[in-house]
């Protein structure tokens, strides 16, 4: 018999989320499986998405950090099986590396033709990085040309470069450089203005604005371990990616819900930085 119900110490027994199951179901699909001790904790996850707002704010998820591959490429709400592309090394509970030349995942998802709550002037788009790797290189992406881009540079020296919907912004890390955690950003509206970045939750000062506004959402699939340059991977980056994820703008007390909900997953598993 499925398991659709486990007794609780919040609020006694109620039903696993069907958002999970139907996630789960989409795994097996895909020839893969979930554990009954990892749906607890993705369940939990979604729970406390759901409780502040976020999961109606997010197009999809992806859990890299996952038990096998099927699970970690079949994304948790549009239920998307992305495409791994040149052997990407998938260690279990941790993370997918790439090689950064030519390895990456296709997630399928095409922002102008699948976004359900992602818009022009409404964009938000994040990663997850467990190695510390510096360079003009890309944790996820997609580039449509005319600033319709979607991409994170999670470290470049002592900067993150972020492209949501746009082009041209940076902004400064804190010390000790790194790029290890949760990069965020996001764009709330129709001008250069409009932006934000974070690292694990915390905001970042903007040290160069952005000088590109896409007018249209991105028409290519996006990349996770590399862009997608007008349909030609590029950009490709040797990093270990444990999460990726995408949709609206967060504001900031949902952006600091997201990184404490993604590192309880993280911890969960074992994948935390």
């Amino acid at each position: 018999m499925p398991i659709t119900v486990l007794n609780r110490m919040r609020g006694g027994s109620r039903a696993f989320d069907a958002d999970l199951l139907s996630w789960r179901d989409a795994v097996v699909a895909n020839g893969g499986s979930v554990s009954l001790a990892r749906l607890i904790i993705i369940d939990q996850f979604v729970f406390s998405e759901k409780a502040v707002g976020n999961w109606a704010l997010t197009d999809d998820y992806f859990g890299l950090w996952a038990e096998n591959a099927p699970q970690a490429l079949t994304s948790l709400k549009q239920r998307r099986l992305a495409v791994a592309v040149n052997s990407p090394a998938f260690t279990a509970d941790r993370d997918y590396t790439f090689n950064g030349t030519t390895s990456y995942i296709d997630t399928g998802f095409v922002a102008n033709s699948h976004a359900v709550v992602m818009g022009i002037s409404n964009v938000h788009i994040e990663s997850y990085e467990r190695t510390n790797i510096s360079g003009v290189t890309t944790a996820i992406g997609v580039n449509s040309g005319s600033g319709r881009a979607l991409s994170l540079y999670p470290r470049n020296g002592n900067a993150l470069l972020p492209a949501p919907n746009m082009v041209g912004a940076s902004y400064s890390l804190n010390t000790p450089y790194t790029s290890v955690g949760l990069s965020q950003t996001g764009r709330t509206g129709a001008t250069t203005g409009d932006i934000y970045c974070a690292r694990n939750g915390v905001d970042l000062t903007q040290s160069l604005s952005p000088t590109n506004l896409g007018a249209a959402l991105p028409v290519h699939s996006l990349f996770v371990g590399a862009s997608n340059n007008n349909g030609t991977p590029a950009q490709f980056r040797p990093a270990s990616l444990g999460f990726v994820a995408y949709g609206a703008a967060l504001d900031a007390t949902q952006r600091q819900a997201r990184f404490n909900n993604v590192q309880a997953w993280a911890t969960s598993v074992g994948a935390q930085v």
